[in-house]
């Protein structure tokens, strides 16, 4: 049974805020990167990469904003289900993401089965 439209509502009011709050969270960690890496172009012309110059912060800056970003990423996509008609059923075996799941974790595009089969380590390889 297709989920109603007032809850697909609600789901929408609730990954724009999550949307806007990461995005705003992603914003502070790239300026906190810019910050910790303050590279003078006056030292040398040689050409200088993050690596170079990256400290243990950066480096724990960097990956936050990967995780961030992939949030983000997959916000969108859950936008983007809304948007087509499939938001709360599962992409992998096509069953209703439970309400309790959608509520815990509204970007899901999986339920708790599938979640939990695509964590379990790949067998006889």
């Amino acid at each position: 049974m297709p989920m109603n439209l007032e809850k697909l509502k609600q789901y929408r009011k609730r990954l724009a805020e999550l949307h806007e709050r990461v995005g705003g969270e992603v914003n502070h960690v790239v300026e906190s990167i810019h910050e910790d890496v303050q590279v003078n172009e006056n030292v040398s012309y040689a050409p200088v990469h993050l690596a170079d110059v990256a400290g243990a912060a950066v480096d724990a800056d960097v990956e936050v904003l990967h995780t961030e970003r992939s949030i983000l990423d997959e916000i969108n996509a859950a936008l983007r289900r809304i948007d087509e008609g499939t938001f709360g059923k599962c992409r992998e075996c096509g069953d209703a993401v439970s309400e309790e799941r959608l509520t815990a974790i509204p970007f899901t595009p999986l339920c708790a089965a599938c979640a939990k089969a695509s964590e379990q380590p790949a067998r006889n390889l």
